[in-house]
């Protein structure tokens, strides 16, 4: 595949993942199926949308302004900007003890492994905590609440409090990850003595490829049927037999039959103003391809199996073949060289009247100039090897 097509596969992958996982319930559902094992702990009516881009200003102190503040000018603050979109980031609520308790949540789909997902989460987890803080501190600065210096440095409260940032990873790839699913998986660290002093980072994975019966079992949408989709992969005998074994696929949703087209890159006609998608429709080419895939298969074993018959078989053809043309020439060798006689004969004389002839139109051109006869015999001696009575022959006729 070259680049282009490449390039273009990748923005349907992800522009048909990003606008699965933005929908309330199907954001629901992988959340409660990865943190509370399916179990309907988060509600979809209580997630709030939050802005995927995370543009934050990283204040920094340079040289210059230490030297204003310390000549008593007044302190200038430079910012750096940083932004990173993330696919897609909800607050839910959660009702704990008769409390509330509040996450942010973000959610990440990828199609093929990010070997440096690790890095990828703690990014977007570092900058979605580190804009809580500029709110907070935005929060005192409105209120004119300075609080005590540390506070004012801090940018936040001693008492405030932040929300704690989950990122899940959704692997909508039909080949199972092979990336690490932590930051000390991309160290090669020589020293152990330096590992505890190391923070670490999860990748919080969710992947087809390596899902039971009973994980698909666990989801609410269609969710569980895209993934158990994806895991079959490529396999036509085990997408045809997923499909036409499981009537939900002849009413799904648009938006997971989109996913199941672009990520699994199967032929599903998908026309934008059906809601509803009969995935098996079309399958059965599918399952003829899996049976004819059987059945060759299966003579390929029979061909193994009997692979000794089937050489002495064509062993004994083509003795056999060789012993009939071998009679068959020992019966005609007689025709065969009286044939071969005959054509000789045919050919001899059809060279000497070729010669014949080209020696009459040199003779009579010789003679238009007046060469004398002298030289013309020994032409015809140098160019044809004939004997003195053959000389006078073509002598002679070429007189008459």
């Amino acid at each position: 595949m070259d680049a282009r097509k490449a390039r273009t596969m990748m923005g349907k992958q992800d522009t048909s993942t990003k606008d699965y996982i933005s929908d309330g319930d199907i954001f629901a559902d992988a959340v409660n199926y990865y943190l509370y094992g399916g179990e309907r702990v988060i509600d979809p009516g209580s997630l709030r949308p939050l802005d995927s881009a995370l543009l934050l200003h990283i204040f920094r102190e340079d040289d210059e302004i230490r030297e204003a503040s310390s000549s008593g000018e007044k302190n200038r603050e430079i910012s750096e900007p940083v932004q990173r979109y993330r696919d897609v980031v909800r607050q839910a609520s959660m009702m704990t003890d008769d409390h509330c308790a509040y996450v942010i949540i973000g959610l990440e789909a990828q199609t093929m492994t990010h070997y440096a997902m690790a890095v990828k989460s703690i990014v977007y987890d570092g900058l979605q905590y580190a804009r809580q803080v500029e709110l907070l501190r935005m929060k005192h600065r409105l209120d004119g609440d300075k609080g005590s210096s540390e506070e004012f440095l801090s940018g936040m409260h001693k008492e405030d409090r932040l929300i704690p940032v989950i990122t899940i990873c959704l692997h909508f790839g039909t080949e199972a990850w092979d990336g690490a699913l932590s930051l000390m998986e991309l160290f090669d660290l020589p020293d152990e003595r330096l590992l505890p002093y190391i923070q670490d980072y999860k990748v919080f994975l969710i992947e087809p490829a390596r899902m039971s019966d009973e994980d698909f079992d666990k989801f609410s949408t269609s969710l569980g049927l895209v993934l158990r989709f994806l895991k079959a992969g490529q396999d036509k005998r085990k997408l045809a037999e997923l499909v036409n074994g499981d009537d939900a696929f002849k009413s799904l949703d648009r938006k997971a039959a989109r996913v199941i087209r672009d990520c699994a890159n199967v032929d599903i006609q998908i026309r934008e103003e059906e809601e509803v998608v009969n995935v098996c429709k079309g399958w059965y080419d599918a399952i003829e391809d899996a049976r004819e895939e059987e059945r060759e298969a299966a003579r390929e074993r029979e061909k193994e199996l009997c692979k000794g018959w089937y050489d002495a078989i064509e062993d004994a053809r083509i003795e056999e073949r060789e012993a009939a043309r071998e009679r068959e020439k020992e019966l005609c060798k007689g025709w065969y060289d009286a044939i071969e006689d005959a054509r000789e004969e045919v050919r001899k004389e059809e060279r000497e009247a070729a010669q014949e002839r080209e020696i009459h139109s040199v003779l009579d051109a010789y003679r238009k100039f007046n060469i004398p006869e002298v030289e013309i015999r020994q032409w015809i001696v140098r160019k044809y090897s004939l004997s003195e009575d053959d000389i006078d022959r073509y002598m002679l006729a070429a007189n008459a």
